[in-house]
């Protein structure tokens, strides 16, 4: 079942770094039937880049929460994806060289490298993390001591 998850991941990644994945979001089109309708969204750990969206989101409302806070500054995002790494229930994905255009300004700024973690349950994601680097993210899962 992880490979799915991991095929689930991979897509999820592609669609949120196209603009009109962006958009979908946006508008709130964005296909979440691969997230569990209870999810829990963890974007905490990463207050010290993203403080204004540093909060615990729940359920598909949450997410689309989440998502909303993001692009009222952000018109787009681009990123590179590292590697996506199988933990079982668990998938890591490594990001780097995160970009995103301002909406009013359209200037460009910079992210550290930093990763996700989905966690699955019964082929749906249960819980997203986001974790400040990816050695935090890999000891989170068990892939690094």
């Amino acid at each position: 079942m992880s490979e799915a998850n991991v095929e689930v991941v991979r897509a999820a990644t592609e669609a949120v770094k196209n603009p009109e994945g962006i958009a979908r979001l946006a508008r709130g089109g964005f296909d979440f039937s691969f997230i569990d309708p209870e999810i829990e969204w963890d974007a905490t750990r990463a207050a010290d880049v993203i403080p204004d969206l540093a909060d615990v989101y729940w359920g598909h409302e949450g997410v689309r929460t989440y998502w909303r806070r993001w692009l009222e500054a952000w018109r787009y995002i681009d990123f590179d994806v590292q590697d996506i790494l199988d933990a079982g229930d668990e998938i890591v994905v490594l990001i780097c060289n995160q970009r995103q255009w301002g909406r009013s300004t359209g200037i460009a700024s910079e992210i550290p490298p930093f990763a996700l973690v989905y966690t699955f349950r019964d082929g749906k994601v249960v819980r997203f993390r986001v974790f400040p680097d990816h050695d935090a993210a890999l000891k989170a899962v068990g892939l690094a001591e």
